[in-house]
């Protein structure tokens, strides 16, 4: 019985940390603050310095908020989960970390297990208790792997090139036909009013959900505030400080809010 149950254990953790290296995987980047949230002074007891050399150590690519960050990521954010370091409840006698990885929207991605010392020294202790942390990350073989439901910035030579087609053809229909741009969910009725998030890209905009999927992609016109939707026969615009889509279907227009935050 026994063995029974420290497999089902094994099996568990395996499962979990198998899925968590995916997830991590698909992220190109880490940001650390230079203060974490407990801290009361920048880079205290050296602990966010430790963390990024840690991650670089371990074949990820970390940096702080304010350095001179890669161009990929500076069009991008999204490319990156931001690392925190939190200060554990319980224990007089013990200090207790654990690192938190969040996306770019704030949903965590991974926390970490929890380090832990017994020394009375502020700067050992914290400093041993992140080392134990980190364990977590150190332990998985982390590579990148770009995925497509990260908000990746390969839409924008795509994009370019539909520009060129408007140039050179007159008829709507063909401008909007830009097949390599893929679409990762349909909008419809019921979901056109949830919450869309725009990424600027090249002669527009992509509008992702919360998730985040991209769900249209939004061509500029020579019209302030209105836009194509690229392979559909319709648009996107503001009147009265809202945002509309509004489709002609051949038979009839019809006109549906949206709520979109750039």
């Amino acid at each position: 019985m026994l063995k029974k149950i420290v497999f089902t254990v094994s099996f568990i953790l395996i499962s979990f940390y198998g899925i968590a290296q995916k997830n991590i995987n698909n992220y190109k980047y880490i940001i650390l603050p230079t203060s974490f949230e407990f801290s009361k002074s920048e880079d205290q007891y050296q602990l966010n310095s430790l963390l990024k050399f840690l991650f670089n150590k371990y074949g990820y690519e970390a940096y702080f908020g304010n350095d001179d960050l890669p161009q990929d990521l500076i069009g991008n954010r999204c490319l990156a989960l931001n690392a925190e370091a939190l200060k554990g409840k319980g224990g007089i006698f013990k200090t207790k970390l654990e690192i938190e990885l969040k996306d770019c929207f704030g949903n965590i991605v991974m926390t970490s297990q929890e380090g832990q010392s017994r020394e009375k020294e502020y700067k050992k202790a914290y400093t041993e208790a992140l080392r134990e942390a980190f364990e977590t990350f150190q332990n998985f073989d982390y590579k990148y792997v770009s995925d497509k439901e990260t908000l990746v910035e390969t839409s924008k030579p795509k994009v370019k090139n539909v520009k060129q087609q408007m140039v050179e053809v007159d008829t709507p229909k063909e401008v909007i036909t830009a097949k390599e741009t893929k679409v990762e969910e349909v909008l419809t009725a019921d979901n056109l009013s949830d919450l869309h998030y725009a990424q600027e890209i090249d002669n527009g905009y992509q509008l992702l959900n919360s998730e985040p999927r991209i769900v249209m992609i939004l061509l500029s016109t020579a019209a302030e505030n209105v836009f194509m939707v690229n392979g559909k026969n319709a648009i996107v615009f503001k009147e009265d400080g809202f945002w509309y889509y509004s489709e002609n279907n051949g038979k009839l227009e019809e006109r549906k809010s949206m709520n979109i935050k750039f």
